[in-house]
């Protein structure tokens, strides 16, 4: 079980942090980084790895808190935090440039990550959700429902228990086509497993950063997907109408999850937008 150790910083309590990654795909190929979604983990990606895998060094991880990395409620919980995270499995696999792919809070983690190293970012995928993610223009419509439906569910965790917690989540609209059938229950509690809600106990006061202002620094193409149904969407044509290189794909028929929801037209765009030429 390949991992890589980091300690945490800058939390009051240092601690060891363990990263749980797998390399598949091209070996000698370029890098593509697929960063999950709140709450999820590296078999997220289980259904589109293989097929970008022909053409890329695929690297997928598990972000501190979720799969078989390290949770702990003295560790921050930060889309900045989770960008140190990605530059140092970055730095720790020798990965000097690498495609990104994030999906939900993971495309806002490979946004942060790009605006702060652009020269390491060749291009980018946001998945569901992108930065910027429109301010105050859409801070009063989607945003703040999101966010008191996430203070909620950290209110349950504190309350009645990670278990009722975890009903509030997965009851949610993001994951309303999946709970609509076996198969896609089974990959969402694939998805989810390990999730042990270290983030909704921690008390660490997380690090903020100005995705408004850092947007400039944004030059590469940049791919913004979005299934039609997804309550981001939004956010997402703002952020696409915002980026000098970025464009929207708006995916028929799919919501939050296209990676498992509509797989193939997932791949397909994504292959699409890899083989085009750097303008």
């Amino acid at each position: 079980m390949p991992l890589l150790f980091r300690e945490t910083l800058p939390t009051a309590s240092r601690t060891r942090l363990a990263l749980h990654y797998e390399i598949s795909g091209n070996g000698d190929g370029p890098a593509l980084v697929m960063v999950p979604g709140w709450t999820l983990n590296s078999r997220l990606w289980d259904k589109v790895a293989g097929p970008l895998g022909e053409r890329f060094r695929v690297v997928r991880y598990d972000p501190r808190g979720t799969g078989l990395s390290t949770s702990s409620v003295v560790d921050e919980y930060s889309r900045v935090a989770d960008a140190e995270d990605l530059e140092a499995l970055l730095d720790g696999l020798k990965i000097d440039k690498a495609v990104l792919v994030g999906h939900s809070k993971g495309a806002r983690v490979c946004g942060v990550f790009a605006m702060q190293h652009p020269e390491r970012v060749t291009r980018l995928i946001y998945v569901g959700s992108a930065e910027p993610h429109g301010g105050r223009e859409l801070e009063r419509n989607f945003r703040p429902i999101a966010s008191a439906w996430a203070a909620d569910v950290k209110r349950i965790a504190r309350e009645e228990g990670l278990g009722a917690a975890m009903e509030k989540l997965q009851s949610g609209n993001l994951f309303g086509k999946l709970r609509a059938s076996p198969d896609g229950m089974k990959l969402l509690r694939l998805a989810v497993e390990g999730y042990q809600g270290a983030d909704l106990l921690s008390d660490v006061p997380p690090r903020v950063y100005d995705t408004q202002e850092g947007a400039s620094a944004l030059g590469m193409p940049v791919l913004v997907l979005c299934g039609e149904s997804d309550p981001f969407l939004d956010e997402c044509r703002f952020a696409a109408a915002a980026l000098p290189a970025a464009r929207l794909v708006v995916l028929e028929g799919c919501g939050h999850m296209p990676m498992l929801e509509c797989p193939e037209a997932f791949i397909r765009e994504v292959a699409a937008f890899l083989r085009e030429a750097n303008p």
